[in-house]
């Protein structure tokens, strides 16, 4: 039962002690003749909305995908992901937006509760491209290369921000004892002997020397 309404909107008006004078419970009975004292309760009545202020703390801490801030820092402890990542370059903290921080918290959610199969690896990275969030190319997929070995493919170029979040996020999922590589190129962008029936070394495309970041460890 609310402590701050009238009878026009209580849910079961048998609960409310003073049907005729409409008197809320939050004034103490006796300060209930007082004019002054009524007026301003009527005034914080009807300028503080109980329902806004929930609505307010749900979106704004519950809400994974509309927190914001310290919402979704607290999403973090929960998760057990913090918001400073490693640059893959220099080694330095990286604090995540909170757009690409909560792309980090989702996957890492859904990490936690899936397998460490090609099928999951494939659906959690589909899960990474398809929120549009850090600009992540569209086409991307997991393949086992070798013997406990798999490898993320993005058809297409990462900036330095985006394989330090995928470095993180990505690789959350994978069994213990796996290696992992991940290759980024533009198909474009790269020549190689398909289709010309002929064998040449290694027979593999060429790609930039920055194509492969590897960590079979």
């Amino acid at each position: 039962m609310y402590t701050w309404r009238d009878i026009e909107d209580s849910p079961n008006i048998r609960e409310l002690e003073n049907l005729r004078e409409k008197t809320s419970y939050a004034i103490q009975s006796q300060y209930s003749a007082s004019k002054k004292i009524l007026a301003l309760a009527a005034q914080y009545q009807e300028r503080l909305d109980p329902h806004a202020d929930v609505d307010l703390f749900y979106n704004s801490m519950f809400n994974i995908y509309t927190a914001e801030g310290i919402g979704l820092d607290n999403w973090g402890l929960i998760l057990r992901m913090g918001r400073t990542i490693e640059d893959p370059d220099t080694g330095a903290g990286i604090t995540l937006e909170d757009a690409y921080y909560r792309l980090l918290l989702l996957y890492k959610a859904m990490a936690n509760i899936s397998a460490s199969t090609a099928e999951a690896q494939n659906s959690l990275l589909a899960m990474l491209v398809n929120t549009g969030i850090g600009g992540f190319p569209r086409i991307a997929y997991v393949l086992e290369v070798d013997t406990m070995v798999i490898r993320w493919v993005f058809e297409d170029f990462l900036t330095p921000l985006q394989i330090a979040v995928f470095k993180v996020a990505g690789t959350l999922a994978r069994g213990a004892g796996v290696g992992w590589e991940l290759y980024a190129v533009n198909p474009d962008q790269i020549f190689g002997f398909d289709g010309s029936l002929m064998h040449p070394f290694n027979q593999a495309p060429f790609a930039p020397d920055n194509a492969l970041v590897s960590n079979r460890g």
